[in-house]
């Protein structure tokens, strides 16, 4: 009796273990259905308003509604520099949050070696509710990180 006991347990734990792996590809499946990422705005960054580009901001958006901003470099960053990609929210409940590749969910600044970062991404299904992209470009030449280059896409949905 206590060995069926046992074995009816290790039963009963296999199921719940079976019911947890199966919720896991549900929610793999839905991440995967996420797809078809694409730039729908796009701003060169120029140092002093001048080309040549050092690089581009992006604001994206994929096939669920979800929006991040990413700047990429031309080249690795050097030494004593770094870059960061805002994304600033309009209208919604978070009307005015602004989010930075440094915020949770974002991948964190470019520093040396680097060319890219994005900023953790925003679901908004709203109509009203658009974003815009920043991307600002530093380097410490020994007080500290100064900003050297900024620019900002067109607001859009």
């Amino acid at each position: 009796m206590k060995t069926l006991s046992i074995l009816l347990s290790t039963a009963g734990l296999a199921g719940v273990g079976a019911i947890a792996l199966s919720a896991l590809p549900a929610e793999a499946a839905t991440a995967a259905s996420c797809s078809g990422a694409r730039s729908i705005a796009s701003a060169p960054m120029l140092r002093n308003h001048q080309p040549p580009s050092w690089g581009t901001v992006r604001l994206v958006r994929d096939s669920c509604y979800q929006y991040w901003a990413e700047i990429t470099m031309a080249s690795p960053l050097v030494a004593n520099a770094k870059a960061n990609a805002f994304l600033v929210q309009y209208g919604g409940g978070n009307n005015g949050r602004v989010l930075s590749c440094d915020s949770s969910g974002g991948n964190g600044s470019v520093i040396q070696g680097q060319r890219t970062c994005r900023t953790p991404k925003v679901k908004a299904t709203a109509g009203s509710i658009t974003f815009a992209a920043i991307g600002r470009e530093y380097h410490n030449y020994g007080g500290g990180y100064e900003e050297i280059s900024e620019n900002i896409t067109k607001r859009t949905r």
